[in-house]
Formats: structure tokens, C-alpha cells, sequence
């Protein structure tokens, strides 16, 4: 009717019988060939894992392959931090970004010990990134540092997927006399006197996984 809308607008249909009209649509326009943004899933967890500390001997190897199957008995959960994914699109880049805080207290006055671990992503329980990070501490004050990861998969088969955070202990300088853990902090530690910490929380040191999903676009004429 003689109505041209105005810029950034798209005509809208309003049904059958109705005349459409001018809206204003605010989505990006992706060109073919792009890749889009479809979906964003986010946890943060607070429990952390605190079954790798003192008296838990490292596992081997020393290194792990991608797609090897999660193994309990090595490989301990976040478990706060599963989520499920559904990929609906063959062509995708999938982008996994971890960030936990660690802690370690040394429990002999004047010394230093080191706890070396992995951090993997697993997809139905197959690992498919990690990365490798150590810490060291020296004397009984509690030591801090932060773990990150990020990976991007490309091409992941449509389905439904579990995705997990776990982590190993691959080395440890003194098996016996320090505590460690990866997203939660120690909040009492000795032999003695037992001490508290007051340098962290399980809130400083929470984890937090972030698995974006995007979909090639395509055009067909």
C-alpha cells in the first residue's frame, strides 16, 4: 500500500487475510558460510573435588589421550558442573572455557611440597581436552592459583551429550604431608594447632564451566 518501512526493518506476515506489517528485528544478519551462535550453557559449582589430597597417591600415566574412557578409579568429577548438551546441526564449532581456583597447604613448618594434575572435559564420559597445571607451596600458609581451559571441537555428530569436568593427580612431591584441592577451598588445616583459613573460600575458588554451541549457516536457492 505504498508503505516502504524503514531501514533495518523486515516485512512481517500476520496470517492469512491480514495485511503484513514493517517490524524491526533485532538479530544479527549472518552471511552464508558464518558461523552463529545457537546456544550457551553455564554452571558454577562450589563442592569442588577434595578426594585428591593428602594420602591420595598419583595415578599413571603421567599423560592421558583424548578419548580415553573416564576411569573412576583415576579421574575424579566435579560433579556440580554436568551438563547436558543436544547438538541438532553436523556443521559446529563447539567452545568449552573451565576456570576453577586450586589450593595447597603445606603441612611442615619450613618446607615446600608441589602437587602436579590434569583437567580434562568429557563428553559421555570420553575425554575430549585437557590440560595439564601444577602448584607448590612453601611452609603451612595456604596457596592459591587459578586453572583454566579452553578448547573448541569442531563437527561434534548430532545427539544428546553429557559434558563433565574431571581431574587427576599425576605427581605429588610429598603424597603424606600436604592437603590440596581444585575448586573449594581448605578451610581448616593443622596437624597442629589446627588453623583456619582465612585467605579462601569455597566462593574465591568456585569452578565454572561455559560450553557455547555454534551452527554453520547455509543457503540454499
Amino acid at each position: 500500500n505504498g508503505d516502504k518501512g524503514s531501514v533495518d526493518q523486515v516485512l512481517v506476515s500476520k496470517g492469512a487475510g491480514q495485511p503484513p506489517v514493517w517490524r524491526y528485528a533485532n538479530i544479527p544478519f549472518m552471511e552464508n558460510s558464518q558461523y552463529k551462535l545457537i546456544n550457551t550453557y553455564l554452571k558454577t559449582d562450589q563442592t569442588g573435588i577434595t578426594t585428591l589430597s593428602n594420602s591420595v597417591a598419583a595415578s599413571s600415566p603421567v599423560t592421558s589421550n583424548l578419548n580415553e574412557d573416564f576411569d573412576p578409579a583415576k579421574w575424579a568429577k566435579i560433579t556440580g558442573l554436568s551438563i547436558p548438551v543436544e547438538i541438532k546441526a553436523s556443521q559446529n564449532k563447539i567452545t568449552y572455557q573451565v576456570q576453577s581456583g586450586v589450593e595447597l597447604v603445606n603441612k611442615v613448618a619450613g618446607a615446600g611440597s608441589s602437587v602436579d594434575f590434569i583437567c580434562g572435559i568429557f563428553k559421555n564420559d570420553k575425554l575430549v581436552a585437557l590440560r595439564p597445571d601444577g602448584i607448590a607451596a612453601i611452609d603451612t600458609a595456604p596457596t592459591q592459583s587459578i586453572f583454566t581451559l579452553n578448547y573448541t571441537e569442531e563437527n561434534v555428530p548430532i545427539g544428546n551429550y553429557t559434558v563433565d569436568v574431571a581431574c587427576r593427580k599425576i605427581s605429588s612431591s610429598d603424597v603424606t604431608n600436604n592437603y590440596f584441592r581444585i575448586g573449594v577451598n581448605i578451610p581448616t588445616y593443622g596437624p597442629t594447632p589446627i588453623l583456619t583459613n582465612n585467605s579462601s573460600n569455597a566462593f574465591s575458588l568456585r569452578s565454572l564451566l561455559k560450553i557455547d554451541i555454534a551452527e554453520l549457516v547455509t543457503y540454499t536457492n
